[in-house]
């Protein structure tokens, strides 16, 4: 569930090249850090010492490589 507050939450956005760019929300409640892609696939994970933007561009694209199929 996203927090209902906007300031709770922030855009992701991974541009790559021939392609288009990546884009998701991010959102930390409790310790667990949730990335909803923007086709509202999504994965949660525990945060620990990660800085929760770059795990969250991470996860991004790790449900990318779902999306397409990539068995890595």
């Amino acid at each position: 569930m996203r927090p209902s507050n906007a300031a709770d939450y922030a855009e992701i956005v991974i541009g790559r090249k021939r392609q288009p760019a990546l884009q998701g929300k991010m959102w930390v409640v409790d310790g667990l850090l949730t990335v909803r892609s923007s086709d509202g696939r999504q994965k949660t994970t525990q945060v620990g010492n990660a800085r929760p933007a770059g795990l969250a561009r991470l996860m991004l694209l790790e449900l990318e490589d779902e999306r397409a199929g990539d068995p890595s």
